[in-house]
């Protein structure tokens, strides 16, 4: 029962802007200005980790390749070694 009556006080203070409304003087209103400002920031945000995944993706191409060249290298070593002991 208390769960009821407090669920009609929130109800009771909320206020709902009608679009039409919530301009004032041919201003946006604030609302739709922040979601502009987020939506920006995020698509900055978005730009920046894309930059940042293809660096971390060619870095890791690059390990790949050293450590494939390294591991070549050994494999020589190691047959180089067995053939001068023959």
């Amino acid at each position: 029962m208390k769960a009821q009556n407090t669920k009609s006080k929130n109800t009771d203070s909320m206020v709902l802007y009608s679009s039409k409304y919530s301009q004032k003087d041919g201003q946006p209103d604030r609302r739709q200005q922040e979601m502009k400002r987020r939506f920006g920031i995020l698509q900055s945000r978005r730009s920046y980790l894309e930059r940042e995944l293809k660096s971390v993706k060619t870095c890791l191409f690059s390990l790949d390749q050293q450590m494939q060249r390294y591991a070549a290298y050994k494999q020589l070593s190691i047959q180089n070694e067995i053939s001068s002991n023959i």
